[in-house]
């Protein structure tokens, strides 16, 4: 029956239909119990159907973590004001990084280091500000020159450190403290943004 199924399955949807076994098999489980073989028998295939796809252990686990933000994405919509849409995204963010899935992370970097895991985890590393940044940009809210990589990556890197330390879901309080003494200070200059607090 199974090799029936898997052979009436073929591409996308096979793929996608290992990709959900693989999420259900890892948010249930963790990654310590994470196998081929019970993601081969919850997507109803065979291993060597997903050892054609996936070399590594991580690598699968990997791809299920990518699905899932592709899933879920971060859009935000033009709110008119860099403030408010940086409050929805950091939210958004944090939501879609719940403690238990930054256990996962970390579960599995000790085996990140194959090819195919490296490829899945540029998958994950688009940063949602870009987008809205470059929107204040072009209001002239803030200046390009102060958008350095490393001050774009700094709000997300304290949302997960929040999270990490915490281990529990971060608050609105914790993230606008993020907004308003940290990240707008270093992208405006001093200029007055619109929906910020004085």
């Amino acid at each position: 029956m199974t090799d029936q199924i898997a052979t009436r399955r073929r591409g996308a949807v096979l793929e996608e239909a290992i990709l959900d076994a693989a999420w259900i098999e890892l948010s249930t489980k963790g990654y310590s119990n994470f196998t081929y073989e019970a993601v081969a028998k919850r997507a109803c295939t065979s291993r060597p159907v997903l050892y054609r796809r996936w070399e590594t252990r991580v690598g699968l686990a990997a791809a299920a973590l990518a699905r899932y933000a592709e899933l879920n994405p971060i859009a935000t919509p033009d709110l008119g004001n860099l403030r408010d849409e940086l409050c929805l995204v950091l939210r958004r963010f944090a939501d879609r990084t719940p403690p238990h899935l930054m256990r996962l992370w970390f579960e599995m970097n000790e085996e990140m280091g194959s090819e195919q895991a490296e490829a899945e985890r540029e998958r994950l590393r688009k940063n949602p500000l870009e987008d809205i940044v470059e929107r204040a940009i072009e209001r002239g809210e803030i200046n390009r020159e102060c958008v350095t990589p490393r001050v774009l990556s700094a709000p997300l890197g304290l949302v997960l450190h929040e999270i990490v330390i915490t281990a529990r879901p971060i608050s609105d309080k914790a993230i606008t403290e993020i907004i308003d003494q940290i990240f707008l200070p270093l992208v405006t200059a001093g200029a007055a943004v619109p929906g910020s607090k004085k």
